[in-house]
């Protein structure tokens, strides 16, 4: 008489804790996918612009670098001195 409502109840934890996996399996399988577009479109509309800007900051940097005659370096002590020792370009143009 019992064994019969104890299977029933048996039954219905199982058929409950497999809903819940499942239910949480699909939570988890939206969130990461939810993720993965927000990094995709992170990627497409900041990083990709901000590295143009800085290619294009790179490119009048040497642009301004290239129209520093080479006479005005070499006569020059302490700048020939900055360019040579100097690992940073900014603290020799400076």
């Amino acid at each position: 008489m019992v064994t019969p409502v104890a299977d029933s109840l048996k039954t219905k934890y199982q058929e409950s804790i497999h809903n819940y996996i499942n239910i949480n399996w699909v939570a988890q399988r939206v969130k990461f996918g939810l993720f993965i577009s927000l990094v995709f479109i992170a990627f497409l509309f900041l990083w990709i612009p901000y590295l143009k800007g800085l290619q294009d900051k790179i490119f009048r940097t040497k642009g301004m670098l290239n129209m520093i005659p080479m006479e005005l370096i070499t006569k020059n002590a302490s700048l020939r001195n900055l360019f040579a020792n100097s690992g940073d370009i900014l603290q020799a143009v400076k």
